[in-house]
């Protein structure tokens, strides 16, 4: 499930990204940053290059009618859903709405949406409320004709602490075989708009991430972090398997050995080693503006 999920979509667009990344880096003030990697390519950005066509194409995201299209479809007719977060999902998109909209805030830089998880009181987990808040901002937005790109980062202290194990929309069930097509279910809920979302998608890591708030991040097109920022996949101590495309993505971005750290011994990184393995692409300054520097990187400035 979790290779699978790794679409040759995404990848198509990571090349296309590779060179608009470096462009957007090699545009800002140097003093601003600590960490800018990407202006020396790492490996995954370097293959892509290599195979990408010359010159570097125009980014075109695939209509946004075929995109919401394809996600109400393909939600239909899998059944992408665990049954509470597919009846949260629908409530909220019907005359029975849910009040789901204080999970993330929203906010409009220029032409860079940027998404905040607004649950700093439950370290904004990824929970029934703001995954089914995520579904409809990701629909809207690229079908939104005034958003460009999307910055997505947290309120307070972290940026979030992963999935809420019972407040994820799974049901308790004593079967084996149910709950495992409900967790795979919820998992391909979770991670499938961030790899079909057609337009650029960025992480501003204020604080720290955890489990599913981590690998959801390379799913994005770049990573920038602020210095109290950490990332940890502690799967094999809560003896879960890996997830989010993970077992993929992560020996992509930072080579086997640092794959192996994160993902088989469960280290957390400090956001420094992120940016050195090559997790985090940008590591903003302390002190700087997390959001701003983001929404500058996505080309939509900071304002």
């Amino acid at each position: 499930l979790d290779l699978l999920e790794c679409c040759s979509s995404r990848c198509d667009r990571a090349k296309k990204m590779a060179f608009n990344t470096a462009a957007r880096l090699s545009r800002l003030p140097a003093a601003r940053f600590v960490s800018r990697a990407p202006l020396t390519l790492s490996a995954p950005r370097a293959r892509w290059l290599s195979t990408a066509p010359q010159p570097a194409p125009a980014l075109e995201p695939a209509p946004p009618s075929d995109f919401i299209a394809k996600m109400d479809e393909r939600c239909s007719r899998e059944a992408l859903y665990p049954p509470a977060l597919e009846q949260h999902r629908r409530e909220a998109s019907g005359s029975k709405a849910a009040d789901n909209t204080g999970a993330i805030t929203i906010e409009l830089r220029g032409r860079v949406a940027v998404w905040t998880l607004n649950q700093p009181e439950k370290l904004n987990p990824l929970n029934v409320t703001t995954l089914s808040r995520l579904t409809q901002l990701f629909a809207e937005a690229a079908s939104s004709p005034a958003v460009d790109a999307v910055v997505l980062t947290g309120s307070g202290r972290y940026l979030s602490s992963g999935a809420a194990f019972f407040d994820v929309g799974v049901d308790k069930v004593n079967w084996p075989s149910v709950l495992h097509s409900q967790v795979a279910r919820l998992n391909v809920g979770i991670f499938h708009p961030f790899i079909h979302f057609p337009k650029p998608l960025f992480i501003a890591a204020n604080g720290p991430a955890v489990g599913g708030g981590t690998t959801m991040q390379l799913l994005c097109d770049a990573v920038l972090a602020a210095p109290s920022a950490t990332f940890h996949t502690p799967f094999k101590k809560l003896g879960i398997t890996k997830e989010g495309c993970s077992t993929l993505t992560f020996a992509q971005k930072m080579g086997s050995e640092g794959a192996r750290r994160m993902l088989d011994e469960g280290e957390k990184l400090s956001a420094a080693e992120a940016a050195r393995l090559g997790f985090v692409d940008v590591l903003v300054e302390e002190g700087s503006d997390l959001v701003a520097a983001a929404c500058e990187f996505a080309g939509g400035g900071g304002s």
